[in-house]
């Protein structure tokens, strides 16, 4: 009996000393106020080749890796430029121009890509299902006169049935006065990838591709990347933390 009760003191000690040195969860300052004022994270692209510019195109942010700040997008935004920019890897190639990321709502606060940091001649550009377990470029930008919010990322996976949240343009949105906020649900998270539902009735998905997914906490837990029949296509920082890693990109875990 004495022995019972040693072993079920032991494992409070464990439970308490546990708790007690856990890393409390701190939200990020904005997320409780009113979207209306939420900081510019959510931004769209303008990218221009020798003959062709294109504007508006799909979603964008920033990140804060502890260390940096770098720019994200969606790498099947590659599709596009297969025809008539002819790209056929993810390579920018020699007709390249330039690529801005900025907020629809205010194109002055706009920031330039120095570099596509992921760049490959040799990674084909393919269609989404190959491309959603990679739908992730990162840019090194000119952060001179920052004046936009980099999101800090969360490196624990999505949970089935957390609530999380993209913040997007849209080709269908009506009012541009602000990126639309999506609510979601993570139905199965498969790794590189996570399967949502939709919970927001009144928001239009065309165009909302590479937007920021946060969780309640105000961190950047994936991107948006397409849709599967009724499922929303989500790409988890897995392959964002793969990139940093094989790029020799500095980054806090915690």
């Amino acid at each position: 009996m004495k022995r019972g009760i040693r072993i079920i003191a032991t494992g409070l000690l464990l439970l308490a000393f546990g708790c007690k040195n856990a890393t409390p969860i701190v939200k990020e300052p904005w997320i409780e106020k009113p979207v209306s004022e939420w900081p510019d994270f959510a931004l769209t692209n303008e990218i221009s080749f020798k003959d062709t510019t294109y504007k508006n195109l799909a979603n964008s942010f920033l990140i804060d890796t502890g260390y940096d700040t770098l720019g994200i997008s969606c790498k099947h935004i590659f599709m596009v430029f297969q025809y008539p920019v002819g790209l056929k890897s993810i390579d920018l190639g020699k007709d390249f121009n330039y690529w801005k990321l900025y907020p629809r709502n205010d194109s002055e606060k706009d920031i330039v890509i120095k570099r596509l940091i992921n760049t490959d001649s040799l990674e084909i550009i393919g269609q989404f299902n190959t491309l959603k377990v990679r739908d992730w470029i990162l840019f090194e930008i000119d952060k001179k006169d920052l004046d936009l919010y980099p999101l800090k990322i969360r490196y624990t996976p999505v949970k089935t049935n957390e609530i999380i949240y993209a913040a997007g343009w849209g080709t269908k949105q009506e009012d541009n006065s602000r990126p639309a906020l999506t609510k979601l649900k993570c139905y199965m998270n498969l790794g590189d990838y996570f399967y949502t539902q939709t919970l927001s009735t009144d928001i239009h998905p065309a165009g909302r591709s590479g937007s920021p997914v946060i969780d309640k906490n105000g961190y950047l837990v994936g991107i948006v990347s397409g849709a599967e029949g009724k499922f929303g296509v989500i790409g988890s920082v897995n392959y964002l933390k793969t990139m940093m890693d094989k790029y020799n990109i500095e980054y806090n875990p915690q």
